[in-house]
């Protein structure tokens, strides 16, 4: 006894290694009485995960095979369950929430930082690198996200067979393998909802650049205002203006004159160079840092020359005993406004005959530093004569720069109130995609694969005797089992798709595109008098650069609903792309169906492949399809921002504050509008029409014949799976084909996917198909 006790033991040992692989078995059986699936039961048991297939036997018995599987990374992490389409949706649940927890983080940090809503603060270049990062992350993320709506959106409008049974039985049939409207109307109430909860919640960014802007003066000075002991007259009461201000006829700057702001900023700029604080600038360089309707880097300027170029003190016009002979103002706030803005730094071109604007012509003066010169123009009239001076002392040349440099004010931020409802859609697409993953315990008819197997496994008694069932024969109706002449016609692309879905996803990108292209035009037209409009004028102004000529006048300076303007051409995007991708499936779905008649392989499932099954593609889509549309996607996602786009303009004084002073005609401290980039508006549209003409191009291109089109009709689908018993049954599990199975006493064929071998159905022979009843 105690031997046998000690050969029990060895036993023993030897098992227990085994037991904690925590292997499963699955068992799956049928019989030729059973007319429904049954469950899946798992015991965990041996080494070996395996599978049963169904009963390849025509006889009533229960007999069973086993397939050998092992077990993947995904199942041994997250269980058995996990595979297939409830993996894909688990995955973009996760990306969903990785989302979720950086916008919650963000919007947290944001909102209880020092300065709320402000990310980052300081050099305009840092932060325009940030904000361009930010926004390419934002948009693979979005991506990702649209994608992975689309994905969950596919699974929850997919019947299961349950549901296609009932459709069958009340003669009308559902979407298999797309994205389908036609399928929300049989499906259960909380599938609807959560179709649309998952699609509107696809929404941009709420992070955005904010620019700064400084008020300036340009001064145009002798070397001899630096050379004083002493800023002369700019510290004079303002009460006692005549001691210092000659009244002059006519004079541009009496308004200014009346208060102590230009001695202010003379006294500022005289100590600052003698405390070595100011930057001299040449000419040329001089040109470049001011030539520029937003200052967000410079503040006010001494435009400097020798002495012999100005008339004495006492014979100054402008300034009485001073050796300040000019000025002019810049004006942050002109960027309201693209006709002001492009001459907002017209002190450059003061001296010129100008055509046009300032802007046009400052590449001019750049490229002919030697004879630049700052002033008044001579014009020889009353007003010259009343002056009392030589009009050679109107104006004077530049030999350099003294210029202030600005504090950078630039902003990297959010909206509060935005990134909180972001945050909460990001939350709810996160919850929706793993109730997918988790929660819903039917299998789906996901892709064409999956229904193959199904009708398979269990023929669908109301398509039975017709196997020559074509989606055009569904759509027509009044269909009836009867023998058919086999045509072997020639489909194209585009034939599996109704008209209907075709003009209506080319009539939303024909009539998207005309609108765009509209709005570019508008656009274009809309740009200040004298603004060149050649393509490389365009281009020069950049993929969604902030330039007031491009700004958007006459919008309210109301952040949220110019956020709501700039993000609105993401939602018609997003609508059409699924409408663009649910096309492309539904003709890449015909090309894998056909090829069923002239080859035999596999089927391809969305859940755990079996056998010589094969897992699917991106769902029905292939990868080689999948992965270029993705990308095309993210790309015209990315364009769209850079083409319409949320600009805000923080003003900044003369002396450096925030907000303005009273010589602003509009008081309002800062600046919030939309907008465009015609450059960008341009590839979009070029990227749309080549999307359209992609389109057209593969709906021309032909399916091999030799097989109904069957497209995405679960009726038809069906019809093609009844191999019946006369060579024993067909398991989903082996790799099957479509084609003649059988042939009656009459010569009348029987046609339908079978693990057997198969043959061609011959043009002009019957076939137990389909005749459309007459009369």
């Amino acid at each position: 006894m105690l031997q046998q006790l000690q050969r029990t033991l060895n036993r023993g040992k030897t098992w227990i290694p085994t037991f904690r692989k925590r292997q499963s078995v699955y068992s799956q059986w049928t019989s030729a009485n059973r007319t429904e699936l049954q469950n899946l039961a798992a015991t965990t048991k041996s080494d070996i995960d395996v599978n049963t297939e169904y009963n390849p036997h025509p006889s009533g018995s229960s007999a069973s095979s086993i397939v050998s599987v092992e077990r993947t990374w995904v199942q041994r992490i997250f269980g058995n369950r996990f595979t297939g389409w409830r993996f894909g949706a688990l995955h973009f649940g996760l990306w969903a929430a990785l989302v979720f927890s950086i916008n919650l983080i963000v919007t947290i940090w944001g909102t209880t930082a020092r300065k709320s809503g402000v990310l980052l603060e300081g050099d305009c270049g840092r932060v325009d690198l940030y904000n361009n990062g930010l926004h390419v992350l934002i948009n693979v993320l979005s991506t990702i996200l649209l994608s992975g709506s689309n994905y969950c959106m596919q699974c929850l409008s997919a019947p299961t067979r349950d549901e296609v049974n009932k459709a069958h039985a009340n003669k009308r049939w559902l979407d298999i393998g797309i994205p389908s409207i036609r399928n929300v109307k049989h499906l259960v109430l909380r599938h609807i909802k959560s179709v649309y909860i998952t699609d509107c919640s696809s929404y941009n960014s709420a992070v955005f650049g904010s620019l700064s802007s400084n008020d300036y003066f340009a001064f145009s000075v002798s070397k001899s205002f630096l050379e004083d002991t002493e800023c002369r007259n700019c510290s004079a009461s303002h009460k006692d203006v005549s001691i210092v201000y000659r009244p002059l006829y006519e004079n541009p700057w009496q308004s200014f004159y009346t208060t102590n702001e230009l001695p202010r900023i003379l006294e500022g700029l005289y100590q600052e160079y003698h405390a070595g604080l100011l930057d001299r600038l040449e000419p040329k360089d001089c040109i470049s840092q001011y030539a520029t309707s937003i200052q967000s880097n410079r503040r006010n300027v001494l435009l400097v020359a020798s002495d012999e170029n100005f008339p004495p003190p006492e014979e100054n016009a402008y300034l009485n005993n001073s050796h300040v002979y000019w000025a002019s103002p810049f004006y942050a706030n002109d960027a309201r406004n693209g006709q002001d803005s492009s001459n907002a730094y017209n002190w450059i071109c003061s001296t010129l005959n100008l055509e046009g604007v300032c802007s046009n012509n400052v590449d001019g003066v750049r490229n002919n530093v030697q004879s630049w010169r700052v002033g008044n123009k001579c014009t020889g009239g009353v007003a010259d004569a009343q002056m009392g001076h030589a009009c050679d002392y109107k104006t004077a040349p530049v030999e350099y720069c003294l210029s202030q440099k600005a504090q950078p004010h630039c902003r990297l931020q959010f909206d509060s109130s935005i990134a909180i409802v972001v945050t909460i859609l990001n939350f709810v697409k996160a919850v929706l995609m793993f109730y997918i993953a988790y929660c819903i315990p039917e299998e789906p008819l996901i892709t064409m694969g999956d229904a193959v197997a199904s009708f398979l496994q269990i023929s669908d008694r109301y398509s039975q005797g017709l196997c020559l069932l074509s989606i055009h024969d569904v759509r027509k109706g009044g269909y009836r089992i009867s023998t058919r002449q086999w045509t072997n016609e020639r489909f194209r692309w585009k034939d599996v798709a109704s008209r209907t879905r075709r003009a209506m996803t080319l009539s939303l990108f024909v009539i998207t595109l005309t609108v765009v292209a509209s709005l570019l035009v508008w656009g274009i037209v809309a740009l200040p008098v004298g603004t060149p409009r050649g393509l490389a004028d365009l281009v020069r102004l950049g993929y969604g650069k902030v330039d007031p000529v491009t700004a958007i006048t006459g919008l309210s300076d109301d952040l949220i609903l110019n956020a709501v303007i700039a993000n609105s051409p993401q939602v018609m995007l997003s609508m059409l792309y699924f409408s663009y991708n649910a096309l492309f499936t539904s003709f890449l779905l015909s090309h894998e169906w056909v090829s069923y008649a002239h080859k035999k392989k596999g089927l391809r499932v969305s859940s755990r492949p079996v056998g010589e099954q094969r897992t699917d593609y991106f769902l029905q889509l292939p990868y080689r399809f999948g992965i270029p549309l993705m990308v095309l996607s993210g790309t015209l996602h990315w364009l769209v921002s850079q083409a319409i786009f949320l600009v805000s303009i923080d003003f900044y004084d003369v002396f450096g504050q925030p907000g303005t002073q009273r010589y602003f005609t509009d008081a309002r401290s800062a600046m919030k509008t939309c907008g465009y980039s015609p450059i960008a508006i341009i590839t979009v549209v070029i990227f749309g029409s080549i999307m359209i003409i992609a389109l057209i191009g593969f709906g021309r291109m032909p399916y091999k014949q030799g097989m109904p089109l069957a497209g995405s009709s679960s009726m038809a689908i069906s019809a093609a799976c009844h191999p019946g018993n006369i060579d024993g049954a067909t398991s989903s599990a082996k790799k099957v084909q479509w084609g003649v199975v059988s042939v009656d006493e009459d010569g009348i064929g029987h046609c339908s996917f079978s693990t057997n071998v198969v043959t061609s159905p011959i043009k002009g022979n019957l076939y137990a198909g389909t005749q459309s009843r007459r009369g």
